[in-house]
């Protein structure tokens, strides 16, 4: 924080004890995730109910697989919208609610995979999904319209904003054809972290990636 910002009124906070709070709680709710994986109880004395058992457990792996993505996603992201020079106790709490729900995700991706013929299940996971995303946009938009960002990035803010805005978009759209098939509204949410993989590909390409590694020189 530079001596412009300290004349600046209001109470304002280094963001390293937020970002230490938030990878430690992603951490375990990605460890968590793997939980959801419930090995079936019971004596299995032949190769063919071994593989019967298997294939009633790989549809909980391809959920394991989907949430995992998507927080390994919204981790990322974070460190792309934490471009940010200062905190104050509004943005402060605006992401702890973030992490609220992101500590939700491996409840809902456990109803999911105990229960992928319910249609409530798999809204009940988009939800979750749907209100991470808003709450990430909501950090950026926030940061922005307070001049919390590092002027270095403000170029860019028109591109961070449709980047966390490809998350909600997506969600909704999984939740129509939820109406439709199950199976389908599932598989369309793995769009989320290819999206953000093509997202970062393009802002290496535009120099945001030097621009990454020089904040916090």
């Amino acid at each position: 924080m530079n001596s412009e910002d300290k004349k600046k009124p209001g109470l304002y906070f280094p963001t390293n004890r937020l970002e230490t709070l938030t990878d430690g709680l992603f951490a375990i709710a990605m460890t968590i995730l793997v939980v959801t994986i419930e090995i079936p109880m019971g004596p299995i004395h032949t190769s063919q109910l071994f593989l019967q058992t298997t294939g009633e457990i790989l549809p909980k792996y391809v959920v394991y697989f989907l949430s995992f993505l998507i927080l390994a996603g919204f981790w990322i992201n974070h460190h792309i919208l934490f471009l940010i020079k200062k905190a104050n106790m509004t943005l402060i709490w605006i992401n702890v609610f973030w992490l609220m729900f992101i500590a939700l995700v491996p409840l809902s991706t456990s109803l999911i995979a105990q229960f992928p013929q319910y249609q409530l299940s798999q809204v009940i996971f988009d939800v979750n999904i749907l209100v991470v995303g808003l709450f990430a946009f909501m950090i950026w938009k926030y940061s922005v319209d307070h001049d919390l960002i590092l002027e270095k990035v403000k170029p860019y803010d028109p591109y961070i904003k449709r980047i966390t805005l490809f998350t909600p978009a997506i969600v909704i759209l999984s939740m129509l054809i939820s109406f439709i098939n199950l199976k389908w509204s599932l598989l369309i949410l793995f769009m989320i972290p290819v999206l953000f993989v093509v997202a970062l590909k393009v802002w290496s390409l535009r120099d945001l990636k030097k621009l990454i590694l020089g904040t916090k020189d």
